[in-house]
């Protein structure tokens, strides 16, 4: 019995969550707390790949595609000061945020929903990545008020445990049952906690 494809278009995209890599083995995979950074703006995520051809008797023999890492920037209304320790490699020691000569920033995993016009939503999920130190930027208040906003950016690969990458789905309004199942797919869990 075939599906019905669905044809609905991205409208938007919500539910930004990240889960700190705490090991990846050939034989186990496990991550921390799920947490959730709300108020993403947009994403673009782009995955190296490259066509090799093999070439012979004047012609193409053969063509393989090699694959790279993916690239990933975030923006949002606003990242909170201690999801940037977290995300960062970052330092807090008595309430004062310290960035050492040597960041060293964790291995994450991330998913967030592209919401679609019929009220579905696609799911995306990059499983072994970190991310690097944004620049600092602000501007004056003028005549007209105008909002800034944080972007963070980061490179993304396959976790050893099962060489997956990225994961995608489709979620049917109110299926909740399938977006668990998503998130526990791509964080590894059992049951998952959500942070404001």
């Amino acid at each position: 019995m075939s599906e019905t494809k669905n044809r609905s278009a991205v409208v938007g995209i919500d539910k930004f969550y990240y889960a700190v890599l705490e090991k990846d083995t050939e034989n186990e995979v496990s991550y921390g707390e799920m947490v959730r950074v709300p108020y993403v703006q947009n994403v673009n995520i782009e995955t190296e790949q490259e066509i090799a051809k093999a070439y012979g008797d004047n012609t193409v023999a053969e063509m393989a595609v090699s694959t790279g890492v993916a690239t990933v920037e975030f923006q949002f209304h606003s990242i909170p000061l201690e999801d940037r320790v977290t995300l960062l490699g970052l330092e807090e020691k008595n309430g004062i945020i310290v960035q050492r000569s040597q960041v060293n920033p964790p291995y994450v995993a991330v998913v967030l929903e592209k919401t679609k016009a019929d009220g579905s939503v696609e799911l995306v999920g990059l499983t072994k990545g970190m991310f690097t130190l944004p620049p600092t930027e602000a501007s004056t208040k003028e005549d007209t008020l105008e909002f800034g906003s944080d972007t963070i950016s980061g490179e993304f690969s396959a976790r050893v445990f099962d060489d997956v990458s990225q994961m995608f789905a489709h979620v049917e309004k109110d299926d909740e049952g399938k977006r668990e199942e998503f998130l526990k797919e791509v964080f590894q869990k059992q049951e998952q906690e959500e942070t404001p």
